[in-house]
């Protein structure tokens, strides 16, 4: 009876996934990081030409929708205060005229400037209200735009910063040294918003250095992708966008349209609410979704699959692009993250891809080798393997002034891209022995003193756990060795009383593991596979954490959560995926029905 209601659970969530799938196999899910990309896109097209477009005024409702009762904006759920997110939303919402209560706008402004007004704001708000005009350029630190001009090779290039940062950069340097702004009504601005007490701007020498603006000019032209878009990424787009508008060429004019129609075509409209993505997940949501599918050996998954696996080869990078600098030896053959991202594969979307293209091995192998070669190409000569780059970790980036995003500058060896590699390479029957020593090493080097793993792309203690334990476990680690038992032993310390796992973004904002008051489902299977993995035997807890999962599925199929697990920049961006709350519970219940019934 119990094996049935595990089984109905897992096809009805199956059923919801096939839902997704769209017609060239796609499985096309939505994520979400708000307010700062509603709020983002309402100033950006307010100020590039289009503030009467109707996306406007849709945007303005869902960031008053998201306002809270003290008048803040957040990042997450929990978050106490966030200066930067409230800054931009309340900006976005003056810019656009959009008819706010009066005390809503005043509740915010107060906050704003009771936890010291724009200058504590982040350095990215900062970046827009300074093309914006609301401050002077000088209120940033200086961007030494020559560096494009130094080979890789040099003490520091822009190619030691990880990618996702450096595609933020480039136009951010050209936008700086051209100190490009709007004029704008004073009605709709908020320089009322600097503190006195802390203002401070930072003279500089008034230069215009042409080598260097070109040079940024063709790095953002030659990295732009078949929709317009910056590396798929919406922040870099703006940037790009404002940054090619400050150069001036005539001929530019095009790439600029084009880059707002990308933009646009990211936006998500459900059920009345309308969503501007940050990024498309489209890659990621696919492997996931078919590793899920894969996994309940279902028979009515196979044509989903099979159409699944036939996109999935179509998004296969075949070409070199950045990381190709720091592992010149590697041969492309990765995955990307979002539907268009053909130039930047990612470590973690290409073991995600070989996982979900396993099963088509024999009728795909050179294009399944290219991917594993491409994946053991990009290992650290530490052990371990980062996201994007390869040795992108000089940590002295970290402390530079323009960085108040703790990790983003540089892209070091995780936790949780480790033990992921580690798991494919061991459940996908990669020979790498050498690899997996190295790698399952640093696994080991780098466990916290509680047992637990930091995960950089997951919340937080509880993702990075399961991924290290889970690598560590396929690639041979017995269960009773001293890192498996403290492991569990963190586990089970951090479960909740009703079964579930919780665990706040905070974590990932003090790294430090801080609970969070309720389960997540998704949050809930990663705990339920990692105690599995790090257990010799069943336990009352694991089938709680099952039970967990079985009580709180949804009527529809499947499970919902609503706070985001997923980790972008600490303390100020974090990500909700759709896709989540079905593929993390249908893997974990996957692997609990195989080893207990």
């Amino acid at each position: 009876m119990y094996d049935h209601l595990i089984k109905t659970a897992i096809d009805n969530a199956a059923r919801r996934i096939l839902m997704h799938q769209r017609e060239d196999g796609a499985f096309v899910f939505w994520n979400e990081l708000n307010p700062l990309s509603d709020a983002v896109t309402v100033i950006f097209l307010s100020l590039i030409g289009q503030a009467d477009d109707p996306l406007i005024p849709q945007l303005c409702r869902d960031l008053i929708e998201g306002q809270q009762a003290d008048g803040t904006w957040v990042a997450y759920p929990d978050q106490e205060s966030n200066v930067s997110a409230t800054v931009l939303a309340y900006f976005a919402l003056k810019l656009a005229r959009y008819p706010v209560p009066p005390e809503r706008m005043a509740a915010a402004r107060q906050m704003i400037l009771h936890h010291g007004g724009i200058n504590r704001a982040s350095n990215l708000t900062k970046i827009i209200l300074a093309i914006a005009g609301q401050i002077p350029w000088t209120d940033l630190p200086y961007p030494f735009i020559d560096v494009v001009l130094w080979e890789p090779d040099a003490f520091v290039s822009i190619y030691d910063f990880a990618s996702f940062t450096r595609l933020h950069m480039v136009p951010f340097m050209l936008l700086s040294h051209l100190q490009f702004h709007y004029n704008l009504p004073e009605e709709v601005g908020v320089k009322d918003l600097v503190h006195p007490s802390f203002h401070l701007s930072i003279p500089r020498l008034p230069q215009k250095h042409d080598e260097a603006i070109n040079r940024c000019r063709e790095f953002i032209l030659g990295r732009l992708e078949v929709n317009g878009t910056l590396a798929s990424y919406h922040l870099a787009t703006v940037l790009a966008a404002f940054a090619l508008k400050a150069v001036g060429r005539p001929e530019d004019a095009g790439v600029i349209e084009r880059a707002i129609t990308g933009l646009k075509g990211m936006v998500v409209r459900r059920g009345g609410a309308v969503i501007q993505q940050q990024f498309t997940s489209t890659v990621w949501d696919t492997s996931l979704s078919m590793q899920a599918l894969i996994a309940t050996r279902n028979p009515i998954t196979h044509d989903a699959l099979n159409r699944g696996a036939r996109y999935l080869l179509s998004r296969q990078s075949t070409r070199a692009s950045d990381w190709h600098v720091h592992a010149p030896k590697a041969r492309p053959g990765g995955w990307g993250f979002s539907d268009v991202n053909l130039m930047y594969p990612d470590v973690d979307d290409t073991i995600a891809a070989l996982g979900a293209l396993y099963p088509f091995k024999h009728s795909h192998s050179l294009a399944w080798r290219r991917g594993a070669n491409w994946v053991l190409a990009m290992q650290n000569d530490d052990g371990g393997w980062s996201p994007f780059d390869h040795n992108s970790n000089k940590a002295w980036l970290e402390h530079i002034p323009i960085n108040d995003m703790g990790r983003a500058m540089t892209d070091p060896s995780t936790a949780d891209i480790t033990g992921r590699v580690l798991a494919t390479i061991a459940s996908t029957h990669i020979h790498a022995p050498s690899a997996v020593a190295d790698g399952v090493q640093w696994l080991l080097r780098h466990q916290r003193d509680d047992g637990s793993w930091f995960g950089r792309w997951g919340i937080a203690f509880i993702y990075g756990t399961w991924a290290a334990v889970q690598g560590l476990r396929l690639c041979g680690l017995p269960e009773g060795t001293s890192a498996m038992q403290r492991a569990l032993a963190f586990l089970e310390g951090i479960q909740h009383d009703d079964g579930g796992f919780g665990e706040s973004c905070k974590s990932h904002e003090v790294d430090s593991f801080t609970p969070l008051s309720t389960s997540t489902p998704s949050q809930t299977a990663w705990g339920l596979m990692a105690m599995m993995f790090a257990s010799p035997r069943r336990t009352k807890r694991i089938d709680r954490a099952a039970e967990y999962l079985l009580s709180h599925t949804v009527r529809r199929g499947g499970w919902y959560e609503r706070y985001p697990t997923g980790a972008a920049v600490a303390g100020q961006a974090y990500v909700r995926y759709h896709s989540y709350p079905y593929v993390w519970p249908i893997l974990a219940l996957n692997i609990y029905r195989r080893r207990y019934f």
